[in-house]
Order: C-alpha cells, then structure tokens, then sequence
C-alpha cells in the first residue's frame, strides 16, 4: 500500500467500505492540470483522470493504480501518474477501473481494454500500458489479452508489481503486505488461490510488448518481479533495480533520488522504443 501518509489500517479483516474511504482520504491527490473525464468505449463508460501533455502527442500512456485490486483510484496515485507524464512528455490516462471483491478479473482488465479502444478513437498511434503494484499485473493483463485480438502496444511497465509468487511476504501488517493481508487480496481479485490471469505463467505466455520492470530490493514482493523477469521468454525485458527501497517507493516522501532515477530510466527505455 501507499506509504504517503501511512495510514494503519486492518488490511486483513477490516470491513472494505471502511478501509476505501480511510484509504482514499489519506492518499488522494490532485495535482495541478488534471482533469476528470467520463469516457465511452466498447459499450460502456468508465471515469479516467487524464494529465494532459503540454504538447500534443501521438503517444499515451494508460495507468493503472495499486491498491491490492481492492482499494485506491486514480486520486490516490495521480503522484505516480502525473510525474510520469512529466517525465516522458506524455499524455497519461488513469483508469479508474473496477475494484474487487464486487468486480474479480477479468474485470478490471476488460475496462483496460476499453480505455485502450478509447485510445485508438482518439487518434494515439503509440500507447504504453504501466501501473504499480496490483496496477503492474492489470497492465501486463492488459498486453495479454490485447495481444489476443491483434492490438500492438507499443509496450508495457509495471512498477513494484504483485503476480501471486510469493508463499509467504514478510512485510509489515500495517503496511498491508504481510502473508495474510496479500491472500486477502488475491482471493478477492481472482476468487481462489488458483491460477489466474494475474499470475507468472499467464502474463509470461507467449511472445508479446517490450516490458520494463521497476523492482524494489526490500520489497516484500520483490521475487514477484524477479520471477516474472526469468520467466519471459522471446520478449525484451528491461529490469530497473533499486536496491535500498521498499514498496510503493515512488510515493515515499523520502525517496527522492530513487524516484528521480525510476523516472529517468522510464523516460529513457520509452525513447527507446521508438
């Protein structure tokens, strides 16, 4: 969870409502220039916190917050997503996508697939999936099943991403990423402590985007990350290792140098790309 205000909550039994609203009050941001818009895409609509570029590009890049699928919403992560747009000149479209345990996968996938219909309607040649955390494995969900119906996305970053590896995290309780806290999450996003669409072997499955990984050396998941690394296959795989820093460190108000560097390595491995 988000480390801006740390707020302690019981993330393992706490009633959901309860812990959204606490959750949302702590964290939510409103960074200057952007913007709530209500999208319609394949059917349905879908709210999205949009940080314009201040020049208008042909590329975009669709966010996906943490929060344990869960907990959160663009506000409480428009940091991460706001200083990204910054960093790479880019136009960034967070979703607000729907939340678990009401909506399991592949729920929030399928308003990831809309927001990328919205994109291509919008005229974005190039679009870039990224989100943190629970967001990294909705992004890299996303890429999967755009890659299913032809779609080509230009790539894909996950940030500190959660895909079910680790048996047994050893992270704080009141941080919400200690063993029973990350089960609670897993089950309600997917149903069962199963396979799932978030999971190593679907998101390393087949060829696909360049994908760019930012791992955090003393983040309890940070094996998820490694793991995930090992396992693709016949895909350009850029790791960004920040050895001394803990989960959700791009919004850790002492995190400075960390952050700069994570952005700058994002901005470089777009460019890339093109």
């Amino acid at each position: 969870m988000s480390r801006r205000q740390s707020p302690r909550l019981d993330w393992r039994y706490g009633n959901v409502r309860n812990l959204r609203f606490a959750y949302e009050s702590a964290c939510r941001v409103k960074p200057a220039g952007a913007e709530w818009r209500m999208i319609d895409a394949a059917g349905r609509t879908i709210r999205v916190l949009v940080h314009e570029s201040p020049q208008r590009t042909e590329r975009v890049i669709l966010y996906f917050h943490g929060g344990g699928w869960m907990f959160g919403s663009p506000a409480t992560h428009a940091d991460i997503s706001s200083e990204l747009g910054r960093a790479t000149g880019s136009t960034v479209i967070s979703v607000d996508y729907r939340l678990a345990p009401e909506h399991k996968a592949p729920a929030a996938i399928a308003d990831g697939m809309a927001a990328l219909s919205y994109c291509r309607n919008a005229g974005f040649a190039s679009v870039i999936l990224a989100g943190d955390s629970a967001g990294g494995a909705i992004a890299l969900a996303v890429e999967r099943e755009a890659a299913k119906h032809g779609e080509r996305i230009a790539g894909a970053c996950s940030f500190y991403g959660a895909f079910g590896h680790v048996a047994a995290p050893c992270g704080k309780t009141g941080d919400g990423l200690d063993a029973l806290s990350i089960r609670r999450y897993w089950r309600a996003a997917n149903g069962s402590a199963g396979k799932s669409l978030y999971s190593i072997s679907a998101l390393a499955d087949g060829p696909g985007s360049p994908v760019h990984l930012v791992i955090a050396g003393r983040d309890p998941l940070r094996d998820d990350s490694i793991a995930l690394a090992r396992a693709f296959k016949g895909r350009s795989v850029s790791v960004d290792m920040h050895p001394f820093e803990g989960h959700s460190f791009l919004q850790h108000p002492l995190a400075h140098r960390a952050k700069q560097t994570a952005y700058r390595n994002i901005a470089g491995w777009i460019a890339g790309l093109e």
